[in-house]
């Protein structure tokens, strides 16, 4: 396929998307990865390594590529490879046809949780619908601390994910995802804030975090399950945090 404009827009998409988990945290050095499919086609983006990976904080569009779910490094160009755990995005793709995006992560406070096994509960509300929402939806857990690096671990996290939103992958990390690069993008921030959150509160001595009522939880939920609404949450924090990048934004230069 060739890069035209909008490919290479795309392209340019996905490097934004592991420059912001980069700044949030939800990614470091050179671990994690991002993907999502090309409009009308059975085809993907997906951040992959260079020959010598400067680091997640570094990518820029080139180190885009387009791949399809039976890509192999084969067929990559200038000793480029896919991730090491490609099998993550491509058994969620194969189960899930509403995921337009994946986005796989290392994320601390999220890591810590899923290690201690602290329940991530609906504690918070207005202060941060999107945060909220994926503790009112859920969040399963992975149990292996493996790599994921073949299609039968792949598929298997993508059963324990079911049709949730996020997913912790316990000593290991988070993947997320979204019908948008912006939702799977935002959805990792936001996963790692409620897990800050639950860790900052469990670290009160005696501390009992009081659960929203159901009222209140669907109240708010109401909100963001409302599809205009859910989209233009993320497409805004997207552009708060691409705003937030400064001159880093500019993923055709490495830094």
């Amino acid at each position: 396929m060739s890069d035209s404009a909008d490919i290479r827009a795309l392209r340019e998409s996905v490097a934004l998307s592991c420059r912001i988990l980069a700044a949030t945290g939800c990614v470091r050095e050179i671990t994690g990865h991002v993907s999502m499919r090309v409009p009308d086609s059975d085809m993907f983006l997906v951040r992959c390594r260079p020959p010598h990976d400067p680091g997640v904080q570094f990518t820029i569009a080139d180190d885009i590529h387009i791949v399809d779910l039976e890509s192999t490094n084969a067929d990559l160009p200038g000793g480029y490879a896919l991730p090491g755990e490609w099998p993550i995005h491509t058994e969620i793709y194969r189960k899930r046809p509403d995921v337009g995006a994946v986005v796989h992560g290392h994320p601390r406070s999220s890591l810590l949780v899923g290690i201690l096994g602290l329940p991530l509960t609906p504690t918070i509300g207005a202060y941060d619908p999107g945060a909220m929402e994926l503790a009112v939806r859920g969040v399963p857990i992975y149990e292996r601390a493996v790599l994921i690096d073949r299609p039968e671990r792949g598929g298997e996290l993508a059963a324990a994910m079911d049709d949730k939103d996020v997913c912790l992958l316990r000593g290991h990390g988070v993947v997320s995802v979204g019908a948008t690069l912006q939702e799977a993008t935002v959805r990792a921030i936001k996963l790692e804030t409620l897990a800050d959150l639950t860790l900052s509160t469990y670290a009160i001595p005696g501390a009992e975090p009081a659960v929203l009522t159901q009222a209140d939880a669907e109240d708010v939920s109401g909100f963001v399950n409302s599809r205009k609404a859910a989209l233009t949450y993320a497409e805004w924090t997207w552009d708060y945090y691409r705003h937030s990048l400064g001159s880093a934004a500019d993923v055709s230069v490495r830094l």
